[in-house]
């Protein structure tokens, strides 16, 4: 599975995009402006489209149903 990513556009951060119900549209996966803040940003739990992800992030091998192929190198 291929998760995809996104800019946040209130704090311009890279982004999980969380699967909706709506075909081709996403949600901003929650997150903190600050790494050290105890607030979240204002732009967790925005809708976006799939068609606005800049990085599709591979699923970690060994994990179940992550398909691995088979190479030499």
């Amino acid at each position: 599975m291929r998760a995809p990513r996104v800019q946040c556009p209130t704090c311009g951060r890279p982004v999980a995009l969380m699967p909706t119900r709506r075909a081709g549209y996403g949600v901003l996966h929650d997150h903190k402006r600050d790494r050290r803040s105890l607030q979240l940003c204002e732009g967790s739990m925005t809708q976006l489209a799939l068609s606005e992800a800049t990085v599709w992030q591979d699923a970690l091998p060994g994990l179940p149903g992550a398909a691995v192929e088979a190479t030499l190198f």
